[in-house]
């Protein structure tokens, strides 16, 4: 898969009793797009959680751009360029759509003092909505400035939690043109929880399938077919 923006080897975690990552290997190559899949309950969302910060890791390690930052604190990791988008978008409803974004870059170290032009191109709410509250906003422009939020301290890779879900088709769309574009016009990395199988295969470049606490399953999307969909994902 080429140069390894982050490697995750051996990585564990428990809620209490509960083993939610079990030896979790997985690596995301610069410059790509990976998509972790998986039933609900599996622990795509702990593993996002970990590589965050967010959840301290019970043994394993985590590779970031050269660097172990497996104990590092969410926010050094942020700063070291790491972005999240996480499930449900978490905006701050109380506070205005620019004010969102200058939480962002806030988060990420102020590595930028303005929104950058091409976050405002990729996302026209950004101009047009300034100043309406976030919590005013519609489900599909909430999205839209979770993931600007998260755009606006220039990560090196873009977590992403299920951004398609509840979100009407057209805005699905723009979202997966916007990733694609991130990564072949701006050398992003990202990586992606995502159930939606036509999602993956039309936007992503690798996949990992999580099952109990593991990966079960890798390839490049190409491989992603029926005989895979029907062992791992179908419900």
């Amino acid at each position: 898969m080429g140069d390894m923006l982050l490697s995750i080897r051996d990585l564990e975690f428990s809620y209490g009793a509960v083993q939610a990552l079990r030896g979790v290997n997985l690596d995301v190559s610069r410059g790509s797009i990976t998509c972790l899949m998986g039933r609900n309950g599996v622990g795509k969302t702990t593993l996002v959680g970990a590589i965050m910060g967010l959840l301290k890791s019970s043994a394993g390690i985590i590779n970031f751009d050269g660097q172990i930052v497996t104990n590092w604190p969410a926010f050094k990791r942020a700063r070291s360029g790491i972005g999240l988008v996480p499930q449900g978008r978490r905006i701050f409803p109380k506070l205005t759509v620019s004010e969102n974004l200058i939480v962002g870059m806030q988060a990420a170290g102020g590595r930028t003092k303005a929104i950058p032009d091409s976050v405002v191109e990729m996302f026209p709410i950004i101009k047009t909505m300034s100043g309406r509250l976030g919590g005013d906003l519609s489900g599909g422009q909430q999205q839209q400035l979770a993931i600007a939020r998260a755009l606006v301290g220039m990560p090196k890779i873009l977590l992403l939690d299920e951004p398609t879900e509840g979100i009407q088709p057209n805005i699905i769309t723009q979202i997966g043109h916007v990733l694609r574009k991130l990564v072949q016009e701006h050398n992003m990395t990202v990586l992606l929880v995502e159930q939606y199988v036509d999602f993956v295969r039309e936007y992503g470049d690798h996949f990992y399938i999580m099952n109990r606490g593991r990966i079960v399953a890798n390839g490049n999307t190409d491989q992603l077919h029926a005989g895979v969909i029907q062992e791992h994902l179908s419900v």
